[in-house]
């Protein structure tokens, strides 16, 4: 059986994967998901300075916590700082699965990851603010009212200073760890792991793409669940 340490993106916390969980733990598997620093319901960390720094060791320490290694998954923002993980606990991580990730490349930050033809980031942000959420519905695929509200009672602001923070990437054995990528066919065009997709054409490597929004973890978490039970 595995271990899966599951990582939410911008706007979420550990929550957003209740749909998902049950489905992994009831096929005999460890699941652990996190919420990052800063992206607590009701945080008193709201306007307080945060690091990338604080979510690598947030994550590290899920890691930490399995004798184990792990199968890593990243949503979205999570791309920024699984990738980083992987610096510090590539031994650790059997996999890691990239869901309509932001993945890095050495020296950007997480405010890089827009791709061509998005605005450039303005200049002397503040790494104490924080991005407000917008609330979810049926044009980002919750088709279901019930779920909608489940996620728009629990979003919060996102901390914008892990995505000010140029990535260290320098450790080869974190590319030695497989790597899945899977996109989304909904997500709009402007979304982050876009430019992962068109780096990842550019290149020539292997990606999957699943029909559906980009939450697709919270709406069709039965798709997502078999997928994941594909990387074990």
């Amino acid at each position: 059986m595995a271990t899966f340490v599951l990582v939410h993106g911008a706007f979420r916390g550990g929550w957003a994967w209740d749909q998902l969980v049950p489905l992994l733990t009831s096929a005999g598997h460890t699941v652990i998901a996190p919420t990052l620093t800063g992206c607590e319901p009701h945080s008193d960390q709201v306007g307080t300075a945060i690091g990338l720094g604080e979510w690598i060791a947030d994550v590290a320490s899920a890691i930490d916590s399995q004798d184990e290694s792990v199968v890593l998954v990243a949503h979205s923002q999570a791309g920024l700082v699984c990738r980083c993980v992987l610096e510090v606990r590539a031994e650790k991580v059997s996999a890691v699965v990239y869901l309509d990730a932001a993945v890095p490349r050495n020296g950007e930050r997480g405010v890089d990851l827009n791709p061509p033809g998005s605005p450039a980031p303005p200049e002397n942000l503040d790494p104490a603010m924080s991005i407000p959420a917008r609330p979810v519905g049926t044009e980002q695929g919750f088709l279901d009212p019930s779920l909608a509200d489940f996620v728009n009672t629990r979003l919060v602001p996102t901390p914008l200073g892990p995505s000010l923070e140029p990535v260290v990437l320098e450790n080869p054995a974190a590319n030695d760890v497989p790597a899945r990528y899977v996109f989304f066919s909904d997500t709009p065009p402007t979304f982050p792991c876009q430019l992962t997709r068109i780096r990842l054409d550019e290149s020539g490597l292997p990606y999957e793409v699943m029909v559906g929004p980009h939450d697709s973890a919270l709406t069709n978490a039965t798709n997502v669940a078999e997928l994941l039970l594909q990387s074990v």
